[in-house]
């Protein structure tokens, strides 16, 4: 390898790895020496909003909790009717307080007086935390901090909420404060820094202790703790004036409490020295390694790698019989090579075995490279479809779609799509027009290659002729008595049927539902007329549940569907009937196609034999008109025939 290339990438490999190192030396030196109140300060804004909100969120659960109970009907009774239910009461304020920090629940009237507690106060007694504000506050809201309160041996809170209105009285819980001062004491940021709550005369968590009063705390931070109490911040805080403690405070919610982020001040100067000292040593060291493993890797690596490089290259451009040299490399490199000439030869054997099956094979093959925007088709292909795909990709409309009229292409792009969104296998039946002018249907399966980012790298399908098939099939369909989408009877058949089935019932009633689905064209508009097909076996599917042991069902084209009932139980009930296929179709489908489930509405008519005629097409006519009346007045709903629905214009009848 020339000696000056070699020294170039030597330099630059050098230069790539060690100059971001010293960017980082630098860049560290420049921050260490910069680490400073501002930084600490900055970092306990973030500890701090970050864990209050983890306080405020304990406040508002006791808040929804506080509202919840004065809305409890046992609750609102007891301001005026204990004594009933005085029972009922206790057993729900037990389980509310089971396992929790709650340690009271107080029902009192509107000026305080205790109607109610938890622990059986006597009447007439005024509940601690009242106070003449209560009235004027809205909603519910939790009060300051109540230090060592005597009923319950320990500091606690309250969440209060009026019951209907302040002039009714009121429900308060009161809890104890320990489950803030334990999630306060379970935190910590940059070491040594600590979180404080107060409420401006009581702190939770100041050094180390559960509850302090402001006092302990006041000579060491500046503004005083009741000013920061009172002080309404952002959400990013205020600064504490530089004193014993570096650090930030901010409000919590509107409980007039406050948080207080404090980092020891004589805890900077030392924490930034070390720092320092510890990401000098390891830079340099990094610095040093990376030298040496540069040089070595110039003479080591480099050759073997740039020789590999220029035999991919000479492959790349179409010499396929070039392989690497593997002399003179060390093992790993050498292995490597090996690998890589191995696997050529396989390949040159696969393209072999490739082009041979595709020749023999009675399937069009092609193959679609993203990567050389080429396409590659088998001899038969060629030789059955007369098509140019220079430039043709599968999606833009010079592949086979260009051989298909407007729907079929349509159906085909809507596939492709398909494939290309899922990645995998998709598969379809497509008319088109051979190279003689002659049409032909075929069946195309197409899978998807993708790289590791699941980005498609390659299309290979295969193309089966399969008109022969497909025109049987064809006939056949034509001379069935199903209709093919649904597998219900077809218009023919269900009035051939219904006919039978009325000369079998004389005498006795016989049910026509007609059904039709609502908005069924913005489905197919939105969703696609896959989507929509798949709504119509499914609306088919829930129809022919509901036939009972006698009736049949039928589908008289598009959205359209006759239900005949001849159970007498099913006749007499057809109005239940008739809600529950409103209800079973509104439940919804989901479609995996699209990931969504559709409510189906639908519109029913109802007309009864012989009540309503005698004819079975007059019948059908009758529940048609039925179905109109429906249609015209809101839909999604059921109707039962009446003589005026004949005269409503567009219905079946006004065609008869």
């Amino acid at each position: 390898m020339n000696i000056k290339v070699k020294t170039a990438l030597r330099v630059i490999l050098i230069g790539a790895t060690v100059l971001p190192l010293i960017i980082v030396a630098l860049t560290a030196t420049l921050q260490i020496f910069g680490f400073s109140s501002s930084m600490i300060s900055s970092e306990a804004s973030t500890a701090g909003m970050a864990q209050s909100a983890g306080v405020a969120n304990i406040a508002n659960g006791f808040l929804t909790d506080v509202k919840a109970l004065s809305e409890i009907d046992l609750i609102q009774n007891s301001v005026t009717d204990l004594n009933n239910v005085k029972s009922d009461l206790d057993s729900v304020v037990s389980a509310f307080k089971s396992g929790r920090n709650v340690l009271d629940i107080a029902v009192t009237d509107s000026k305080g007086q205790i109607i109610y507690d938890s622990k059986g106060s006597s009447g007439n007694t005024t509940f601690f935390a009242y106070d003449d504000t209560w009235k004027s506050k809205p909603g519910a809201f939790i009060s300051k901090f109540f230090t060592n309160e005597a009923t319950y041996g320990s500091t606690v809170f309250v969440a209060t909420s009026a019951i209907g209105s302040a002039d009714t009285g009121f429900v308060s819980i009161v809890i104890d404060s320990k489950e803030i001062s334990d999630y306060l004491a379970s935190y910590k940021f940059l070491e040594h820094g600590t979180l404080v709550v107060t409420d401006g005369s009581t702190v939770l968590n100041y050094n180390g202790a559960a509850v302090s009063s402001a006092s302990d705390l006041d000579p060491h931070v500046n503004p005083s703790v009741t000013n920061i109490a009172a002080a309404k911040t952002d959400e990013s805080g205020s600064k504490l004036e530089k004193c014993e403690y570096l650090g930030q405070y901010g409000s919590i919610g509107d409980y007039g409490w406050a948080w207080i982020a404090l980092y020891p001040a004589s805890e900077a100067s030392s924490s930034v020295f070390m720092v320092f000292i510890i990401s000098m040593v390891i830079i340099v060291a990094l610095i040093l390694i990376c030298v040496l493993v540069m040089v070595i890797a110039t003479q080591k690596v480099i050759d073997p790698m740039l020789n590999m490089l220029s035999t991919m290259r000479e492959i790349n451009s179409g010499n396929h019989s070039e392989r690497i040299n593997t002399s003179g490399m060390g093992k790993e490199f050498a292995s490597m090579g090996n690998v890589f000439n191995e696997m050529m030869d396989q390949s040159l054997m696969s393209e072999e075995l490739h082009k041979t099956v595709s020749d023999l094979s009675d399937n069009m093959l092609f193959e679609w490279d993203f990567a050389k925007e080429s396409m590659f088709l088998s001899d038969n292909f060629k030789a059955k479809i007369d098509l140019n795909v220079s430039g043709a990709t599968l999606s833009n409309g010079k592949f086979i779609d260009s051989l298909m009229d407007e729907e079929e292409a349509e159906k085909y792009k809507r596939d492709m799509t398909q494939l290309f969104k899922t990645k995998a296998d998709v598969g379809g039946e497509y008319k088109m027009t051979n190279t003689n002018g002659q049409e032909m249907w075929v069946s195309m399966r197409a899978h998807c290659i993708t790289d590791r980012l699941g980005e498609v790298l390659r299309v290979i399908g295969v193309l089966t002729d399969i008109t022969s098939e497909k025109n049987a099939t064809l006939k056949l369909a034509e001379r069935a008595s199903f209709d093919f989408l649904s597998q219900l009877y077809n218009r023919n058949t269900f009035e051939r049927e219904f006919a039978s089935e009325l000369e079998r019932n004389v005498g006795k009633k016989v049910a026509a539902l007609f059904i039709d689905v609502d908005d069924f064209k913005f489905i197919n508009d939105r969703y696609s007329h896959a989507v929509g097909d798949e709504v119509i076996r499914f609306v088919a599917d829930v129809i022919k549940s509901k036939c009972g042991e006698t009736g049949f069902a039928g589908r008289f084209g598009g959205d359209e569907f006759v239900l005949c009932i001849s159970d007498p139980k099913l006749v007499e009930n057809v109005e239940v009937l008739s809600m529950d296929i409103i209800d079973d179709l509104y439940a919804g489908y989901y479609s995996k196609s699209v990931d969504t489930t559709l409510n189906i509405k639908a519109s029913i008519g109802i007309a009864i034999y012989p009540d309503h005629s005698t004819d079975g097409k007059q019948l059908v006519g009758c529940a048609d008109a039925a179905m109109y009346f429906v249609k015209k007045n809101g839909k999604a709903n059921y109707h039962i025939y009446v003589p005026e629905d004949s005269n409503l214009e567009g219905n079946f009848m006004s065609s008869l």
